[in-house]
């Protein structure tokens, strides 16, 4: 119309000069208001990116797909408070977290299943369906009739609720951000569509709402189809595919030659002579090989590698300079993949010769698209056909199809995050001794946890300080780096040298745990300090026996004042210390632990059943250390002195010549006898010296000993007897 017009204004204004440039610009203005639309198709990068745009196409999966999916509905982020310690002048700590519950739509076409889900890259769910964090999941599957969420009737209600019918989607339930930095991830799915493979005939057929009307030749892992128009979402797939519009007896078909029917002869179809003439070929043309791509590379999804982008090449035999590369927005493996870039290659000459021959009305029987065969046993494809008076002329495009083969391939090493089955979790309480940069003031009693394997999350834990009282949220234990129990019982020993005669056998609860060795510089430096039951080790060599199975010798027993004079049993638990993995009770919750009836209750990650553990009342830490080194001597008229050594919780190491910090506010010490004698003790004193005058000597009976004990701020220490017969 352009054209026209200003064709005309262009000749009255200038002339035939003026109509020939008015020409010229109507026909630029034409195509630019009359140019076909572009193919608006699925493209690699579509089902990367998670959005929430409105009108965004939700494309129709096919297969097994990973997509991102859209956001069609979400709730604001809901905040929940947490208010921890204050009390005796310390200040309160309010701590915040964050959740949010959204729906995210993945097909417009129904789906058979949600498999492993990402967030941000790393598993959320994994194979096992089990979520990483907190939330509730549910999926829709898309059908027509599918229900109303019951969280999005009751947020938005039930009359203004939308079922999303038609539309495959999964809603998360107060989601747990704090993994994410309090903010929604980018959520990715693994979506399965279909069982097994498919090809580029079941989503042509399934598109255009026909049954046999398109035929596909390689099969696909998984394709989401998009585009304005099922041509655009098509044409991927026959582009690879080499698929064609067929001609048939009983209508048109969309197929790759080899299945667009038996080939027949061009001789079969001539009415007035049989065979054929070499007159008959009217032209015959063949493009250069420099006009071919020298090399054809294929992009896809690579489900070998959880769905990241694959790419495989081939070099085209003869071809120029030129690279062509193909984006396939389908789920192909490495080997599949590697075959049908070579297949491309292969036929990138097809079509590249040109036979155009003159027939008559018989030929009007032959399909076009079909694979025509020639005298001289070339194959080829009939491209048009044009009809003049009674004559009819063929234009045929040489066939140069190639054998399907498997060619191996690699996939490359898969940069993903690990799918652990489901762990069995484990929580065991350890009461640890002082040692600490100052005097404990309150039970140090660690919790801590780990899995049979990696995957583990960790447990939520919650204090009972007494029976039937409210529970008080201790936080989220994280797995510890080592722990386990004895496999085999450990004797006594002694705290005064290196252990060189037992060593400690322990079975860790998970592979992925180890130890190193440590020089004996650093053994004497406190490297690998560990728990074993109530008593704190060190050990020098660690060496493993199996996965999980560990000797540990040249053992330092009895640490920081603990007791090693007794046997641990096989099974006792165990606990390395040089990770900071074990949560801590307040100091506010573990005054509790001397009650004997206070409780520690967890549960795993994401589940609700909770396990009740005691916590130790023996308090380690905020008992003195036993006074050592006892003397006995006369006072030289019938009397005793009893003298001994004090040691000290805050500094539990030894110093020559130099008095260690006492640890306590004041210096006290309890003396009693055993057996008790009626009108003697017991006693207590200030310093480390007991005297008893020559009245009181006289009344011991034979073989009586004496027990002295520290004094502390809140405990009394265990006694240090002293034979005084």
């Amino acid at each position: 119309m352009a054209t026209l017009v200003l064709t005309v204004v262009g000749g009255i204004v200038g002339g035939p000069v003026g109509a020939a440039l008015g020409a010229a610009i109507g026909r630029q203005a034409d195509a630019a208001i009359f140019a076909p639309k572009g193919r608006e198709g699925p493209r690699l990068a579509d089902l990367k990116v998670q959005a929430s745009t409105y009108g965004q196409q939700i494309p129709q999966l096919f297969g097994t797909m990973r997509v991102a999916g859209s956001v069609i509905w979400a709730t604001d982020l809901i905040e929940r408070r947490a208010k921890s310690g204050g009390g005796k002048g310390r200040p309160s700590v309010t701590e915040y977290s964050y959740a949010v519950s959204m729906a995210v739509a993945l097909s417009s076409r129904r789906v058979r299943a949600i498999r492993r889900i990402w967030a941000d890259g790393n598993l959320l769910r994994g194979a096992s369906g089990t979520f990483k964090e907190r939330c509730t999941f549910r999926w829709y599957d898309g059908s027509e009739d599918q229900a109303v969420d019951p969280l999005i009737a009751s947020a938005v209600g039930s009359g203004s609720a939308s079922a999303f019918r038609g539309t495959a989607y999964a809603l998360f339930e107060e989601l747990d951000l704090a993994s994410f930095g309090n903010r929604i991830p980018s959520l990715t799915f693994e979506v399965e569509a279909d069982a097994g493979d498919i090809d580029a005939g079941l989503i042509g057929d399934t598109l255009l709402g026909e049954a046999g009307r398109c035929a596909g030749q390689w099969p696909l892992s998984g394709y989401a189809a998009s585009g304005d128009r099922a041509r655009d979402a098509l044409a991927p797939l026959f582009e690879v595919d080499a698929a064609r519009l067929v001609s048939r007896s009983d209508g048109w078909q969309i197929a790759p030659a080899s299945l667009a029917g038996d080939m027949v002869a061009l001789a079969d179809f001539r009415e007035a002579r049989g065979g054929e003439a070499a007159s008959d070929r009217v032209e015959q043309r063949r493009a250069p090989l420099s006009a071919l791509p020298g090399l054809i590379r294929l992009r896809h999804y690579e489900p070998g590698r959880d769905y990241q982008l694959g790419q495989q090449s081939h070099a085209v035999a003869g071809g120029g300079a030129r690279e062509e590369r193909i984006d396939l927005p389908a789920a192909l493996p490495a080997a599949a993949a590697r075959g049908l870039a070579r297949r491309l290659a292969a036929a990138a000459a097809d079509g590249r010769e040109t036979c155009v021959w003159q027939a008559d009305l018989a030929a009007m029987a032959l399909p076009v698209g079909g694979r025509i065969a020639l005298a001289d046993a070339s194959v080829w494809r009939l491209a048009r056909r044009t009809v003049k008076a009674s004559g009819v002329t063929i234009e045929l495009l040489r066939h140069q199809p190639l054998a399907d083969a498997g060619v191996p391939a690699d996939p490359g090493v898969p940069v993903s995050a690990p799918d652990w089955p489901d762990a069995t979790g484990v929580v065991r309480l350890f009461d640890l001794p002082s040692i600490g940069a100052s005097a404990a003031t309150a039970a140090r009693i660690a919790v801590a946890g780990a899995g049979s394997n990696d995957g583990w999350r960790g447990a939520d834990c919650w204090f009972v300080p007494a029976a039937e009282a409210e529970p008080v949220a201790l936080g989220s234990l994280r797995p510890a780096a080592a722990m386990g129990v004895l496999a085999a019982a450990l004797a006594p020993g002694s705290p005064d040298l290196v252990d060189e005669a037992h060593v400690v056998i322990v079975e860790l609860d998970n592979a992925s745990m180890a130890f190193e060795s440590v020089s004996h510089a650093q053994l004497l430096g406190g490297a690998n300090r560990a728990m074993i039951g109530g008593e704190l080790i060190q050990f020098q060599l660690a060496e493993p026996l199996s996965p999980t199975l560990w000797r540990l010798s040249r053992l330092l027993r009895g640490r920081a004042g603990t007791a090693c004079d007794s046997e641990h049993a096989a099974g006792a638990p165990f606990l390395s210390l040089d990770d900071a993995g074990a949560l801590m009770l307040p100091e506010d919750l573990a005054g509790w632990a001397a009650s004997a009836a206070a409780r520690v209750q967890w549960a795993e990650r994401n589940d609700v059943a909770l396990t009740e553990l005691a916590v130790p009342s023996g308090g380690q830490a905020v008992r003195p250390l036993s006074p050592v080194h006892p003397r006995v001597s006369g006072d030289g008229e019938g009397g005793l002195i009893v003298e001994w050594t004090r040691r000290s919780r805050l500094d539990t190491g030894w110093r020559d010549e130099v008095d260690l910090p006492l640890g306590e506010s004041r210096e006290r010490y309890r003396v009693a006898l055993d057996p008790a004698v009626p009108g003697l003790g017991p006693w207590e004193t200030d310093r480390p010296l007991l005297h008893l005058d020559a009245a009181m000597a006289a009344g011991l009976a034979g073989g009586a000993a004496m027990e002295i004990r520290q004094v502390g701020d809140l405990a009394l220490s265990d006694p240090l007897t002293v034979a005084l017969g």
